[in-house]
């Protein structure tokens, strides 16, 4: 027979032991089925906020809060509901909800395109750049002419057209684009302008027409070839 002061199969504090492991494996069992449970919530929420998105951006708003609520990291809920606050000029909101996104998953382009368009509203010129660039230089993103075009708004306010004529030719080599390639051009002849070089902002002009012959940008661009020496 064991001792009371030792460990052995008939003492009671290997009883105690057992029955404190025992509790501990059902209380993970318990956290992983609620932690599956809120996944499964939050994509609930998440889904139906999108399902109304167009219709009824405020029910929208609530369900992405929700979602939030039941599974903080969900990135695609902060990244909707953060495209709702930057919709809705509430940029420092929209910031806080983008810069949890780059938190949460550092590789996305997205996440960082829609930072940087927020601090560019906010004329946080520098910030912007910054995350802008670094959109531009992740592998997986998808739609990087985007984050140049965006960089090339926030390097021409920064008062460096030059870069911001980089930034545009960088856009111009995407493929397949995203960002229409007559608006592209468009930009590209106003930058070309900007530094005195009507010559080459009379091509990326007519670029623009050729792209956009019945269209807005088309004519616009039209109309700037006209001021052209």
């Amino acid at each position: 027979m064991a001792e009371c002061g030792r460990v052995g199969p008939g003492c009671g504090w290997a009883r105690v032991v057992v029955v404190v492991l025992t509790g501990s494996v059902l209380a993970g069992c318990v956290s992983v089925e609620t932690i599956k449970k809120r996944e499964k919530e939050s994509e609930g929420y998440y889904q139906q906020g999108l399902s109304v998105l167009e219709t009824d951006q405020q029910r929208a708003f609530v369900s992405f809060q929700q979602a939030i609520q039941a599974k903080p990291d969900n990135y695609d809920a902060h990244y909707a509901l953060g495209s709702i606050y930057f919709l809705r000029g509430e940029y420092d909101n929209a910031e806080r909800e983008f810069r949890t996104c780059v938190k949460l998953d550092p590789n996305n382009g997205d996440a960082f395109n829609f930072l940087g368009r927020t601090l560019l509203m906010q004329s946080r010129l520098p910030e912007a750049v910054e995350a802008l660039q670094k959109a531009t230089i992740l592998p997986l993103y998808a739609n990087p002419d985007q984050a140049y075009a965006n960089l090339a708004a926030a390097l021409d306010k920064q008062g460096d057209p030059q870069g911001a004529v980089r930034a545009l030719q960088s856009a111009l080599k995407i493929e397949p684009p995203k960002v229409p390639r007559a608006l592209i051009y468009f930009e590209l002849g106003r930058m070309y302008m900007r530094l005195g070089e009507d010559g080459k902002a009379r091509e990326a002009f007519a670029q623009a027409k050729v792209l956009d012959p019945q269209g807005t940008v088309g004519a616009e661009a039209a109309r700037m070839m006209k001021q052209l020496r």
